[in-house]
């Protein structure tokens, strides 16, 4: 019903439309419901909650940033990584 190219995904508990006719992978898909449930993301909170490696993390949020599905904040101590999708959120 959306037509060509547009789709619903689901990240979490939420529902996204797609634009673009690309798969997220495991480790975004990740880091995506890991922003819906704290706001935001660091390296630190990838490494310090899901155990991962500073290169990993920098990999996956660069893809993100890349395809602009997170949004980067620099003003913080540590860079802080949104989504803008998350950013109006009302808790529905």
């Amino acid at each position: 019903p959306l037509g060509s190219g547009f789709s619903v995904v689901e990240i979490g508990s939420k529902q996204m439309i797609r634009s673009v006719p690309k798969e997220l992978n495991p480790d975004q898909a990740t880091v995506l419901e890991a922003i819906q449930v704290l706001g935001y993301v660091t390296y630190s909170m990838l490494a310090d909650n899901l155990g991962w490696e500073h290169a990993r993390a920098e990999t996956v949020i660069q893809d993100l940033l890349a395809d602009s599905l997170v949004w980067i904040d620099t003003q913080a101590p540590e860079k802080e990584y949104w989504s803008p999708a998350m950013m109006n959120d009302s808790g529905d």
